[in-house]
């Protein structure tokens, strides 16, 4: 899918009458036009815009650039947005899902798999005590935080299930509702997904989860999670666990860390398994860009309602730069195609976020189709400038410093 037509999928979206109707908390809401007010479609609208500033900056912006006339001050916003839950953006991040994997456009995969991740983290909210019951307190200074678990597509980019929940969540428990979305609104995909899971996630009742939905997996697990693999040797051996099931160990070495995957794939060569699960990685660095880039924890509001409604239009903004990645690529490639470059260009991640939120989500909000498309091709022009070569089997130490990263990237917050 291009983004200008997920684009004209999402306006879509804002505007459809039996939305405001499932989404509004109070009857009432939206009934009257106020003038110089903010309509429901505009609210959707102005919460997608990701510039991280004070809430009165943003309204002052979008009104300036977008609207016009006076800005509301961000009191009145705060009572607006109250007055309808997260649902739009939820509806909107799951209407661009399906029809991405419809079928009518090209989805990256390996092996004739499409390769999906599961992993959870941490959101650190605003500190407010209505967060802190609702979602739960973590770590010495007991900040209220969130959870979250994402389903993600690790070679097309793509996050196709994210839940929010209590900090004190189960990640196990997360997953099987991931399947249960997966299997029940995108089966065609089910039938092609390989999931691949951290140790956290092992388990005989998860294995057999997997495999009675038909789900092919690859495990990261400990040497000693069962005495069958603790014996297994180095390579691929078979093994049977006391629930019956019988499974494919592999074992490998990487460096001087023994890597123990347990999976149900018994055609793929033995050599294939560390760059498979190798590829686990994007989803850490959807993280990466979903906190240190979008900036997910900047949070405009301090109610449980708001930080939903944050949550989930940061979850769009993701999938809308996936989409922005693949056509800058693309741009990318034919202006590097007569070149004799010695490595692979690609677009770099952290100038398509800045452009995005600089630039085009306000061109795309102006309601004036010509002016969004020029200012997209001034955008696809310059990403194709901004670019990053690709180095393969590059590998760096993890730095397990507090807030070493989240220092680096502070500025890209602003």
């Amino acid at each position: 899918m291009k983004l200008l037509k997920a684009l004209g999928r999402q306006e879509k979206v804002t505007n459809d009458p039996d939305l405001l109707e499932i989404s509004r908390l109070n009857d009432r809401a939206f009934t009257r036009r106020r003038e110089g007010g903010m309509g429901f479609p505009e609210a959707i609208s102005f919460l997608l815009d990701m510039c991280k500033t004070t809430l009165q900056s943003r309204l002052n912006r979008f009104y300036g650039n977008v609207k016009g006339g006076d800005p509301i001050s961000q009191q009145a916003f705060s009572k607006l947005r109250a007055q309808f839950d997260h649902t739009p953006f939820e509806v909107m991040l799951r209407d661009l899902v399906e029809e991405e994997y419809s079928g009518r456009y090209k989805v990256a995969t390996w092996r004739g798999y499409h390769v999906l991740a599961d992993d959870g983290s941490y959101l650190q909210l605003p500190m407010a005590p209505e967060l802190a019951e609702q979602y739960g307190v973590r770590g010495p200074g007991e900040r209220p935080s969130a959870g979250i678990s994402v389903l993600f597509d690790v070679l097309h980019g793509w996050a196709l299930d994210p839940i929010i929940t209590h900090t004190d969540m189960n990640e196990r428990e997360q997953l099987k509702k991931h399947v249960a979305y997966l299997c029940g609104n995108l089966p065609d995909i089910a039938e092609k997904a390989l999931l691949l899971l951290d140790r956290g996630y092992p388990s005989q009742e998860v294995f057999t989860l997997l495999e009675e939905n038909g789900l092919r997996f690859c495990a990261r697990c400990k040497n000693n999670f069962t005495s069958e693999i603790l014996r297994a040797p180095l390579g691929s051996s078979v093994v049977t666990l006391k629930s019956g099931q019988t499974l494919r160990v592999v074992k490998f070495h990487i460096g001087n860390t023994l890597e123990t995957l347990i999976t149900n794939l018994f055609d793929l060569h033995v050599t294939d398994f560390p760059a498979l699960y190798a590829m686990r990685w994007g989803i850490e660095t959807m993280y990466h860009q979903l906190k240190r880039i979008i900036c997910v924890e900047k949070f405009s509001g301090k109610t449980p309602n708001a930080i939903r409604q944050d949550f989930w239009a940061s979850m769009v903004i993701l999938n809308d730069a996936a989409i922005l990645k693949k056509e800058a690529d693309e741009a990318v490639a034919a202006r590097q195609k007569t070149k004799n470059n010695k490595h692979f260009y690609t677009a770099r991640n952290s100038d398509l976020i800045v452009l995005m939120r600089d630039r085009f989500i306000f061109a795309a909000l102006c309601g004036r189709p010509a002016f969004t498309k020029l200012n997209f091709h001034i955008v696809m022009k310059e990403l194709a400038r901004a670019v990053s070569p690709v180095r393969p089997n590059r590998r760096f130490t993890r730095n397990h410093k507090p807030g070493a990263a989240a220092n680096s990237q502070l500025k890209s917050c602003l």
